[in-house]
């Protein structure tokens, strides 16, 4: 049997988890399925399980050295913590992004959050809250292991990501239970306070580029928090090289490929927008974006008046079939659901008086 030439073969499915050759220009290809959540595939990024891996190798092979503070047992769990809290982190996300509107039909974990932002709901306000829902979520699950840990032992050491010396803290080293609970702790607060940073693929981004919109529209807006991004990435990478910290610059060369990755994505928007300059483009993008909101507007107003017009005409059948009772049968008849029908007909139209010219007659 001959195979199909590579341009004839129909393109993976990456959300029913068929696997898609990793690609150097595109960090989400490097990823593993492991379940789905309702519509939305859900993907381990390669980074993470480097991650994972290089914890636990170190933990094992310095165990007992003050360079590095876990030992095996204590890095598996704040593995686990971490994991955790990254998916809860974007579930939230997931949650908010689809009750405001929007949608997250792939979440790609990566150590510190996601990589895949989604498609963001339609107006700044909402998109502001998209975005912090889980950064707060994460800094609630925080706030709660630190303030049980204090009820429990009477201590509150503060969870430093950095050196994890909290973790043999008096109170907290006396019991498995409170360890996990600080190591918790450390991974909500890591993630929490990384995903504030204005950088793809983290939260901060979308959070700066949702209040600059108002003032610069949406195509300006992405565009001045990408150089945003460039600058902090840049900054990270240069931390990391000054203190020696691995994290930092791992986050930076994250950063870098997604940014790499925008960068494709606004070259390919100028293209068929028309090219030329980026405040020309910036505008037409605008004014295409606005004309796609308002006929959604108007899509969803119209679905809007005619689930109204549909409750109006049961109100309306309902109220009938009790007057009629009435007129048969007189107001002793009345059940006492027909009775708080008829009563909140009654004060719906001494609220809005143009009512009454539709209003059945006795």
């Amino acid at each position: 049997m001959t195979s199909m030439p590579p341009e004839d073969r129909p393109p993976p499915d990456v959300f029913r988890g068929e696997r898609v050759a990793p690609r150097f220009g595109d960090p989400l290809s490097w990823s593993v399925p492991i379940l789905r959540l309702g519509g939305t595939m859900v993907r381990v990024h390669a980074l993470l399980l480097a991650t994972i891996v290089v914890i636990l190798v170190r933990a094992g092979w310095f165990a007992g050295d003050l360079s590095f503070f876990l030992g095996p047992v204590p890095a598996g769990i704040f593995l686990g913590g971490l994991f955790m809290v990254v998916f809860i982190h974007e579930t939230a996300t997931l949650i908010a992004l689809r009750f405001l509107g929007g949608d997250l039909p792939e979440i790609v974990l990566q150590p510190l959050g996601g990589l895949e932002q989604g498609v963001p709901p339609s107006g700044w306000k909402r998109s502001l809250i998209a975005a912090i829902v889980g950064p707060s979520v994460a800094a609630m699950g925080a706030g709660l292991a630190m303030i049980a840990i204090y009820l429990e032992s009477g201590t509150f050491p503060m969870p430093d990501p950095f050196t994890f010396s909290g973790v043999y803290s008096p109170g907290v080293a006396e019991s498995i239970w409170l360890e996990s609970l600080y190591l918790f702790a450390i991974a909500a607060t890591l993630v929490s306070v990384a995903n504030l940073l204005p950088v793809t693929p983290f939260r901060g981004q979308l959070i700066l580029e949702a209040i600059l919109r108002p003032r610069l529209g949406r195509a300006a807006s992405r565009r001045a928090t990408h150089r945003v991004g460039i600058a902090t990435a840049i900054l990270l990478g240069l931390a990391g090289l000054l203190t020696f910290h691995l994290v930092p610059i791992l986050m930076a060369l994250l950063s870098a490929a997604m940014l790499q990755r925008t960068h494709q994505r606004l070259r390919e928007i100028d293209e068929i927008v028309g090219g030329g300059d980026s405040q020309v483009v910036d505008i037409r993008l605008d004014a295409i974006l606005d004309q796609q909101d308002a006929a959604e507007q108007d899509a969803a107003d119209a679905s809007a008046a005619s689930e109204r017009s549909e409750v109006r005409a049961m109100e309306e059948a309902a109220l009938n079939r009790i007057l009629e009772k009435i007129a048969q049968q007189g107001m002793s008849a009345l059940d006492s659901n027909e009775r708080s029908v008829l009563d909140a007909a009654t004060k719906r139209r001494r609220a809005d008086p143009s009512e009454e010219d539709s209003a059945p007659s006795a």
